[in-house]
């Protein structure tokens, strides 16, 4: 048994036992914490089942996800054993809401009582006087009942909505809409005032999962129950969004003409009001046609560039408002934000669009590169990857597109999946090229990039090839030996690859030479 999987079962056999300091001492080996048994058992679900909090603790530190976006982050949190482990996963993932790696359904919980952008435009009320902030956009897209409220005429009260309930109730319900997993907070007495809410707002299947939990007694089955019913939640709610951004957004969006700067007020824009916006996001098509779409802070602050600008006070975000913003002639408080995206087809910034709004991943392969470029300048690493996948597996990347191309895409975005792949490309390819022009400037190129990394031993580029060239043969570095002690063999050198190998290589040795690049 290879040693990277005995060291992950006696990693899963440690979060079972309790075992923090071999778990410790086993993660050091670098085993990948996030991987899964045979059982789908992940060492942070094992950890959190059994009830070694210490343990738990340990394995979040050390990078475990508990991804409430898959089926595996419902698991921990409901398949925990005590409630205080079941504290630890939530406040974890809460913890780090606003990254820019983090999954939909963290980033949707993270806006209920959000201090730290305080994006809310409305407060919901319940009996006893006790108000939650709240955002207008979710919960119209999570109730067509609560859009239909929240849509009457403007009125002074316009921001403030009266729910009549109990207030833990009203709190469990906000926290339902805002997918915190908050189904093991249900208590019996609970039931009754969620099961008139839920028929209230017509949650269907808020109620579903209600009417089978209610009676339900066996902790296992209700676990299984919560697991379940906690990704459906999650699902739906993608899935409402993705109808709310379709409907008032995207549909929703004002044409102009090809002017630099359109000029925004609070009345010049005359979007669908369901759409609530609290700011606008204009994308300039290299055509010449500029759409603006009404959309959301609370949202949009999935990616860091947008996020610094809206909240951060530092000069050049306000610089950037205020260029945004120049041609606006009402007080500052009265006129919506707008913010541009770089220069992109509307295909291009709808797709931004739907990836921060919902996750979706939709990204067709002819887009993958423009999507990645505008995914760089607004700090989004996640969508970053995603379109490095595509681009990756895309049949007909390189019918219009040189792999020296996507090398320097690679180098301009940071994204280390297409370094590779690009390396891996030429290593495979090495003796095709109708000139190696192109191959000595990127090798040229990747030489002035040691001193940007702070290294001076290797060129990455030349050390990536070298790599895929063993590769590509089935090589390992041992297996070089033979050259020399093999050397009059020529057909046993022939038969393992490594005559082919060196023929390989050679090509690279002489561009090396000929740079006076030796290393």
């Amino acid at each position: 048994m290879p040693l990277s999987k005995q060291n992950f079962e006696a990693l899963c056999y440690a979060c079972r036992t309790g075992d923090a300091e071999n778990a410790d001492r086993l993660i050091s080996t670098g085993v990948n914490i996030n991987q899964v048994d045979k059982f789908d058992n992940s060492p942070l679900f094992l950890a959190s089942l059994c009830g070694h909090e210490n343990v738990v603790r340990l394995l979040l530190e050390r990078g475990a996800i508990c991804d409430r976006d898959r089926h595996e982050g419902a698991r921990c949190i409901y398949g925990a054993l005590t409630d205080s482990i079941r504290d630890i996963l939530l406040s974890y993932d809460i913890s780090k809401a606003f990254d820019t790696n983090q999954p939909f359904a963290t980033h949707i919980s993270s806006l209920l009582n959000d201090d730290e952008l305080q994006t809310s435009d409305m407060q919901v009320n319940c009996g006893d006087g006790i108000g939650h902030s709240v955002h207008k956009f979710m919960l119209s897209a999570r109730s067509p009942t609560l859009a239909s409220m929240i849509s009457q005429p403007e009125s002074d009260k316009d921001s403030i909505l009266q729910i009549e309930c109990p207030s833990d109730t009203l709190s469990i319900f906000l926290k339902f809409l805002y997918l915190m997993p908050i189904l093991h907070e249900m208590k019996p007495a609970d039931f009754a005032s969620l099961i008139k809410l839920a028929d209230s707002f017509n949650l269907n299947l808020l109620r579903e999962f209600l009417d089978k939990a209610r009676h339900m007694t066996d902790p296992v089955e209700k676990s299984s129950l919560m697991i379940s019913y906690q990704y459906k939640f999650t699902e739906l709610a993608r899935k409402q969004l993705k109808d709310f951004v379709h409907d008032h957004i995207i549909n929703g969006y004002l044409e102009t003409g090809s002017e630099s700067v359109v000029p925004i007020t609070s009345t010049s824009i005359a979007t669908d009001i369901k759409s609530f916006p609290d700011m606008y996001l204009k994308v300039n098509d290299p055509q010449g046609s500029t759409r603006v779409y009404p959309c959301h802070m609370a949202m949009l602050s999935r990616a860091d560039f947008f996020k610094h600008m809206l909240f951060n006070d530092m000069k050049e975000g306000e610089e950037y408002l205020n260029r945004e913003n120049k041609t606006q002639s009402e007080p500052r408080d009265n006129i919506p934000l707008c913010i541009s995206l770089p220069s992109c087809s509307h295909e291009v910034g709808e797709i931004i669009i739907n990836y921060l709004y919902f996750d979706s991943t939709d990204i067709p392969s002819s887009l993958a590169i423009d999507v990645l470029r505008v995914a760089d300048y607004i700090l989004a690493d996640r969508l970053k990857n995603l379109c490095a996948a595509v681009i990756t597996q895309s049949a007909h990347l390189l019918d219009t597109n040189s792999i020296f191309d996507i090398l320097q895409l690679a180098w301009d975005t940071g994204v280390e999946r297409l370094e590779q792949f690009s390396a891996k490309y030429i290593a495979e390819n090495i003796r095709s090229f109708d000139s190696y022009s192109r191959l000595e400037t990127a090798i040229k190129d990747s030489s002035k990039r040691i001193s940007e990394r702070q290294q001076t031993d290797t060129i990455e580029l030349v050390a990536d090839i070298r790599f895929y060239i063993l590769q590509k043969y089935d090589l390992d570095p041992d297996d070089l030996s033979l050259l020399e002690s093999e050397a009059d063999d020529l057909e046993f050198l022939r038969s393992i690859g490594l005559l082919d190998y060196k023929t390989d290589m050679s090509i690279i040795e002489s561009l090396l030479e000929r740079l006076n690049l030796i290393i």
